[in-house]
C-alpha cells in the first residue's frame, strides 16, 4: 500500500522535511576486494550504495536449528533459508528444485519411488571451502534418527541406506516402501565435517550460531541478549543469484509501538508483527511504507502426551479439552477478538462430564502443561490454559524448561502431560506422518503396522473401535508429541506414503480419525502484518506479490532485495505531491 501524500506544494516540501530528518542507515558495509580472498568463482559486484537492510520481528531465540521439534520461529526458518541448503523449496511459487545445489535427480518412479539418485553441482560447497558429499545427507539422516527432538523422524525413518553411486558427485538413497513424500527429504543440509567431526549435540549444536553456510547468506553473528542476529553476504555461494545485499539484520523489536517508531525513523526498512486488534491500523498510516497481511503454514496446538499418567486414558482427554476454549486463549495471547480459527482446525471429540481426580502421589499438583522458556508465546498461551482449567476447579501447573528438556525428556517420559508449542499445519502426507505416525524404535526394523495388542491400555478405545482401530500411548518423540500410535491412522497414513490413494481424498477420514484420538487442540495461526518501507525493492513491484514461504514468510525472497536511498524516497515523494497538486 502507497501512502496518499499531501496534494500542496507546501505538504509536499512538509513531507520532505520530515523525512529529511530520519535517521540515516549509514554507510555501506566494506566488502572485501574480490582478488584478495580465495573463491571458487567471482560473486556479482556488489554495487557501493547497497546499504544494511534491517528485519523487526516480535519472537526472537538463539537456536537456530530448524530441524528441532517446536522450533517454528519465524527467524529460525528465515536463517535456514537463507543459509542451509534445500533439495527442494516449497511456498507460493510451488514446488522448486534447487537446481544451484542438484545438477541431476533421477527417482525410479516420479510419484512414489523406492529409490532415488541424486547428482550434486560439482562447485556446490560450504562457506569455508568444503564440497558438500554424500556425507552431509548421511549426517542429516542419521542426526534426525537417533536426536528425541528432531522433528522429522516420521519421514526420515523410511530411508534405509545413503550410498555413494557410481557417477561423481551422486549417490542414491533406498527407502523402505514406494514414498509420496521424497521431496520432503533433505530439507536444510548440516555440514557434517564439522557437526560430526566435533560430535557435538544435535540439539544445542546451533546454540548462539550456525558454523557454516551454504546459501547465499552466511550467519555473522548472535546476540541473545540484546536480541540481535546478522546474516552477511557468502561470497563463496557459486550459485547464479547471489545476495544483492551485504548485511540483513534481525532486532527484536519489544512492542507493536517501539516497531512503528523504527519503521518512521529508517531504523527498520521491514517489519513483522503478530496481526492484533491494532496492528493493522498502527502500521497502515505509516508514510513511505507498504503493508501486507500474511501467515505461515505454522499453528499453536496443544499436544496431550499419551505417555503421561493422566492421559493414557482417552476419556479423561476428552473431559479435559471439553473444559478448555481455545478462541479465548487466542484472543489473549493475540489482543485481537476477531481472531480466525488455525488453518488446520480439527476439532477433538470432547466430554462436557467433570473430569476425574487428577491429583496423584505422581501428580500432586495436578495436570503439568509444559512450554519452551524462551516461547512467550506459548508461554503465555500455557498459562492461559492452565488459569481455564484452575478456574472449573481442575488442578493444574505449567512448567517451562528450555526445548531440549520440555519437548525432548519430559515429553518422551511423560513427565509433562501436554505442550504448548508450534507445529505445521499438516497440508502434506509428510505433516500427518511426522506428527501421527508411528516412530519406528531405534531397535527396530519394521514398525510400519502398530502392535496387535494396542488397544489394551485403553478400555474406552477398545470397546468404540475394536482391535481394527485401537490406539495406545507409543513413545512420545520428534514431532509425534502425543505419542499417536493408531492402527486405523498408521494404515491410511503408509497407503497413502506408498502412493495408494490421494490425500484430497482420504483427508477427512485422517483428521475425523485426530478428532476421535483426542489428542491435539489447534489455538492459533501464525498471521502477521508485514511493513515495508518504500526504500526496500523486492523480486516484484508489489508487496502482495513477493513469494511466500510456507515457515518464513517472504523473507525466502531477501536474496532479491535492495535499497533505495532516502534521498530517492524523498524525491518521488516530492514529486507525487506535485502532480497530485
Amino acid at each position: 500500500m502507497t501512502p496518499t501524500v499531501a496534494t500542496t506544494l507546501t505538504s509536499a516540501t512538509l513531507a520532505l522535511s520530515l523525512v529529511a530528518c530520519q535517521a540515516n542507515p549509514g554507510e555501506a558495509p566494506t566488502v572485501d576486494d574480490p582478488s584478495s580472498s580465495t573463491k571458487t568463482q567471482q560473486p556479482q559486484p556488489v554495487d557501493e550504495s547497497l546499504r544494511e537492510i534491517a528485519v523487526g520481528v516480535d519472537r526472537f531465540t538463539s537456536n537456530l536449528n530448524p530441524h528441532l521439534v517446536g522450533n517454528r520461529n519465524p527467524v529460525v526458518a528465515a536463517v535456514a533459508d537463507l543459509t542451509l541448503p534445500s533439495v527442494y523449496t516449497f511456498g507460493s511459487l510451488g514446488e522448486n528444485l534447487n537446481n544451484d545445489l542438484i545438477r541431476e535427480i533421477t527417482p525410479n518412479d516420479e510419484s512414489h519411488p523406492t529409490e532415488v539418485t541424486y547428482t550434486l553441482q560439482p562447485e556446490a560447497q560450504w562457506s569455508d571451502g568444503t564440497p558438500i558429499t554424500v556425507s552431509d545427507f548421511q549426517y542429516l539422516h542419521e542426526a534426525i534418527m537417533n536426536e528425541p527432538l528432531a522433528e522429522a523422524k516420521g519421514l526420515y525413518q523410511h530411508v534405509t541406506s545413503i550410498e555413494p553411486g557410481k557417477k561423481e558427485k551422486s549417490f542414491k538413497v533406498t527407502f523402505d516402501q514406494p514414498l509420496t513424500a521424497w521431496k520432503r527429504l533433505f530439507t536444510y543440509l548440516l555440514p557434517s565435517h564439522i557437526y560430526r567431526a566435533e560430535g557435538r549435540s544435535f540439539a544445542t549444536m546451533m546454540d548462539g550460531g550456525s558454523v557454516a553456510s551454504a546459501g547465499q547468506y552466511s550467519v555473522k553473528s548472535v546476540d541473545e541478549g540484546r536480541g540481535l542476529l546478522e546474516l552477511q553476504r557468502n561470497d563463496r555461494y557459486w550459485g547464479a543469484k547471489a545476495a544483492k545485499t551485504d548485511i540483513i539484520r534481525f532486532t527484536a523489536v519489544p512492542d507493536e509501538s517501539t516497531g512503528v517508531q523504527m519503521m518512521r525513523t529508517q531504523q527498520l526498512q521491514l517489519y513483522m508483527a503478530h496481526k492484533s486488534a491494532t496492528t493493522e491500523l498502527a502500521l497502515d498510516q505509516l508514510p513511505f511504507t507498504r503493508v501486507r497481511n500474511t501467515s505461515r503454514g505454522v499453528q499453536l496446538n496443544l499436544q496431550l502426551n499419551q505417555t503421561s499418567p493422566i492421559f493414557s486414558d482417552r476419556e479423561t482427554r476428552r473431559r479435559v479439552l471439553g473444559a478448555i476454549k481455545p478462541e479465548k486463549i487466542a484472543q489473549i495471547i493475540s489482543g485481537d477478538p476477531r481472531i480466525e480459527a488455525p488453518k488446520w482446525n480439527v476439532a477433538p471429540k470432547t466430554s462436557d462430564k467433570q473430569p476425574p481426580n487428577v491429583v496423584s502421589d505422581e501428580r500432586p499438583n495436578g495436570i503439568v502443561i509444559g512450554a519452551v522458556t524462551d516461547d512467550q508465546v506459548a508461554v503465555d498461551a500455557a498459562r492461559s490454559v492452565v488459569d481455564q482449567l484452575l478456574h472449573l476447579g481442575i488442578p493444574a501447573t505449567v512448567r517451562t524448561a528450555k526445548a531440549a528438556e520440555t519437548l525432548g525428556s519430559e515429553v518422551e517420559n511423560g513427565i509433562v502431560d501436554g505442550v504448548v508449542t508450534w507445529q505445521r499445519s499438516p497440508q502434506a502426507v509428510s505433516d500427518y506422518l511426522v506428527q501421527y505416525g508411528c516412530i519406528k524404535p531405534l531397535d527396530q526394523d519394521d514398525s510400519s503396522t502398530p502392535p496387535s495388542d494396542t488397544g489394551a491400555s485403553d478400555p474406552a478405545e477398545r470397546e468404540e473401535g475394536g482391535s481394527e482401530g485401537a490406539s495406545s500411548p507409543h513413545r512420545a518423540t520428534g514431532g509425534n508429541l502425543s505419542g499417536t500410535c493408531d492402527r486405523d491412522l498408521q494404515e491410511r497414513l503408509v497407503k497413502l506414503s506408498e502412493g495408494r490413494g490421494e490425500l484430497s481424498r482420504e483427508r477427512a477420514q485422517l483428521d475425523d480419525r485426530i478428532a476421535e484420538m483426542s489428542t491435539v487442540l489447534p489455538i492459533m495461526s501464525d498471521r502477521f502484518t508485514v511493513v515495508a518501507s518504500d526504500r526496500l525493492e523486492g523480486p516484484t513491484a508489489g508487496l502482495e506479490d513477493w513469494p511466500l514461504d510456507d515457515s518464513s514468510s517472504l523473507l525466502i525472497s531477501a536474496p532479491q532485495w535492495t535499497l533505495k536511498p532516502i534521498e530517492e524516497v524523498n524525491r518521488n515523494a516530492a514529486e507525487n505531491a506535485l502532480e497530485e497538486n
